[in-house]
């Protein structure tokens, strides 16, 4: 059954519903009808659910790099571990090979698995039957460190004086300015999402335009 599967999800979106039929009718006049309805069941990818599958399949290891840089990145940015800007900068890179591999239908996919440890485990099983949708900075935030609290130093207060106890304020501020970097991931993530809508967007209506054109000269003719 995986081998089936592996198969149909490796093949172009307008190949997979014929070779699916063919590889259930194959199941059946094999007596394999439990096989057979799970491969019936197997949903067709959307294309940019295809582009995906058949970029793990084809540059796997550049993938699971990428998701590592992503990793790097979320440890730089929840638990300030390594330089930021080098663990950005590196993720950026290795965002951008891929869609220059994989063509910009990707990059969603891809932004979406960086930052959920779900998804990502999904893409690389290369099985993706449409584009998963872009985490919130909730998911983010479950990958920063607990808040951790000071521990009391015990009674070393000069006589007479008594120090308030700012324990749960301080760590109330450490929790707050995870929400500020979750959502300010977030922000990123959402303009990028934009950006790469507003292109496809261009594109379109120059299509519409180009079309245009193309039937005002044969109404001219």
């Amino acid at each position: 059954m995986d081998e089936v599967a592996d198969r149909l999800y490796a093949l172009p979106p307008e190949e997979f519903t014929p070779a699916r039929n063919l590889a259930e009718r194959e199941l059946r006049q094999a007596g394999e009808r439990e096989q057979a309805d799970q491969v019936k069941a197997l949903r067709k990818p959307t294309a940019a659910a295809g582009a995906v599958n058949r970029l793990v399949r084809s540059h796997r290891e550049r993938v699971v790099e990428f998701l590592h840089a992503a990793a790097a990145l979320r440890d730089a940015q929840f638990a300030g571990k390594g330089d930021l800007g080098v663990a950005a900068q590196a993720e950026r890179k290795a965002l951008e090979e891929l869609v220059g591999v994989g063509g910009e239908s990707v990059r969603t996919s891809l932004q979406a698995a960086a930052v959920d440890d779900e998804i990502a485990r999904d893409l690389l099983a290369a099985r993706l039957v449409r584009e998963p949708e872009p985490a919130g900075f909730g998911t983010l935030l479950a990958h920063a460190e607990p808040a951790k609290t000071r521990p009391k130093s015990g009674n070393r207060r000069a006589p007479g004086r008594t120090k308030p106890d700012d324990s749960a304020a301080r760590a109330r501020l450490q929790e707050a300015k995870k929400l500020l970097r979750a959502a300010e991931v977030h922000e990123q993530q959402a303009q990028q999402h934009w950006s790469q809508t507003q292109r496809e967007l261009e594109q379109a209506r120059a299509a519409v335009e180009k079309e245009q054109r193309k039937l005002d000269r044969v109404r001219g003719d």
